[in-house]
């Protein structure tokens, strides 16, 4: 190549290279400028660590920990996360709508910068403080100055909005920050008697006044209302009925892996059709007044919270299904796309099949009988069984070979709108809907020229 050439070649890259150095050097400075000019501040609100609003003679301190806003002026609690949010978005995005550049000290004392009647201090990267005055003659519009620099600007009245009013608005109105998945045990305490519900292995227990397996979707659904309980109003007095018997409940809360329990206790006042309730609670600072939700503190009982499911069966993981309806015995086994019993000479569709479980999977109890026993139940013998499970092989490296059994339920008499019934492996008599048992009786009870065919 011509040395020439190459050498303006050489510098034409250099050149360029330059170029593009310079552009990335002047670009932030030129966005920040463009964004000075639009806006009264420039700061990330993810760097803001602490916030002071001075508002006359009262202070508003909030801190960021790692928990989470706090508030610990004039207060000490936890902030709402939303408000702080809110407030911190409004101060980063202040549009100036004016400014005066060099305004004379009667200017300032006009536009009430003499004496802000709010200033906001924050503090992370660098500190930053931005001064509110008196309203302008247009409407949500006022007077403000950021420290260090003396324009008087004119903008929108957001942050004088949401940085005044009460000191409890930035207070996090949910009475905790847990979730069901928090909580190891609760216990619920009234005049009546108590409830003790735990998590054993990943699954809810409960443990008294009975021992029985509790419906993990209820007990989510009754501490998630507990939980996340709206606080209406802090410090609120004591109504007097606190000292009437009957009109108080707790809630007793450890949380998952131990540690100190959270006790709650829940008063109801005079009125029962009252949209909210006092309720002593300290991590908030002793008597708050919150939701009506609470009432489910003197509704909730085992009946409601116990699982009242059969069992659940995984369609796939059956191998082997025996019934017995009406002196009719089937067992049925799997062979490809149909279930088949070879001594019957039966043939069952597996749409059939899937079908029974479904309806057995979402057949629930209708009430516990645990009065009744099992001979006035019908069900010494039951009038009906089924049976679903798995067939393992000899080949089976991980349990024993042969039939393991899966779920199942055994029926006493069909009646017009319950069936007395007891899953398989206890003891408790259920009261079940009609619909399983006709269900069980419409295969059991078929005929081998009735089969129906894939």
């Amino acid at each position: 190549m011509n040395p020439r050439a190459t050498i303006a070649l050489l510098l034409v890259t250099l050149l360029a290279v330059g170029g593009l150095y310079y552009l990335r050097q002047m670009t932030p400075a030129t966005r920040e400028a463009e964004e000075l000019r639009r806006y009264a501040t420039v700061f990330e609100p993810d760097e803001i660590a602490e916030i002071d609003i001075i508002r006359g003679t009262e202070t508003v301190s909030l801190r960021r920990e790692a928990a989470g806003w706090l508030i610990v002026a004039p207060v000490e609690d936890r902030a709402a996360p939303e408000e702080v949010d809110r407030l911190l978005t409004a101060l980063r995005f202040l549009t100036v709508r004016d400014r005066r550049v060099r305004p004379e000290p009667p200017a300032v004392a006009e536009a009430g910068l003499a004496a802000p009647r709010l200033r906001l201090d924050l503090r992370g990267a660098q500190p930053l403080r931005i001064e509110f005055g008196a309203n302008t003659a247009l409407p949500d519009e006022v007077f403000a100055r950021v420290g260090g620099k003396p324009e008087i600007l004119r903008v929108p009245a957001t942050v004088v909005e949401l940085a005044t009013g009460p000191a409890a608005k930035f207070r996090d109105p949910r009475l905790t920050q847990l979730t069901p998945d928090d909580v190891e045990k609760f216990t619920v305490r009234r005049a009546e008697g108590e409830m003790t519900v735990r998590r054993v292995r990943g699954r809810w227990f409960i443990e008294k006044p009975v021992n029985a397996p509790a419906d993990p979707q209820a007990v989510r659904s009754f501490l998630d209302a507990l939980l996340g309980l709206p606080v209406v109003r802090f410090e609120a007095p004591a109504p007097e009925a606190a000292l009437l018997p009957g009109q108080t409940a707790s809630i007793s809360l450890t949380p998952l892996g131990g540690g100190e329990s959270l006790n709650l206790e829940v008063i109801r006042g005079a009125d029962p059709a009252a949209e909210t309730l006092t309720a002593r609670f300290p991590p908030r600072g002793g008597s708050v007044e919150v939701g009506g939700a609470a009432r489910l503190l003197f509704e909730v009982s085992p009946e409601a919270l116990r699982d009242r499911s059969l069992g659940y069966v995984e369609p796939d993981a059956v191998d082997r299904i025996a019934m017995e309806s009406g002196g009719h015995v089937l067992e049925l086994r799997r062979q490809g796309e149909v279930w088949i019993d070879p001594e019957r000479g039966i043939m069952v569709t597996d749409e059939e099949i899937v079908q029974l479980i479904e309806l057995f999977n979402r057949t629930r109890a209708l009430s516990f009988q645990p009065g009744l026993t099992a001979q006035d139940a019908g069900l010494e013998p039951p009038a009906q069984r089924l049976l679903f499970s798995a067939w393992l092989s000899e080949n089976s490296a991980e349990e024993a070979a042969g039939g393991h059994p899966i779920a199942g339920v055994e029926l006493g008499a069909v009646g017009a709108e319950t069936c007395p019934a007891r899953a398989t492996g206890t003891e408790e008599i259920l009261m079940l809907p009609p619909d399983l048992a006709r269900a069980i009786r419409q295969i059991a009870e078929r005929s081998a020229a009735t089969d129906t065919a894939p």
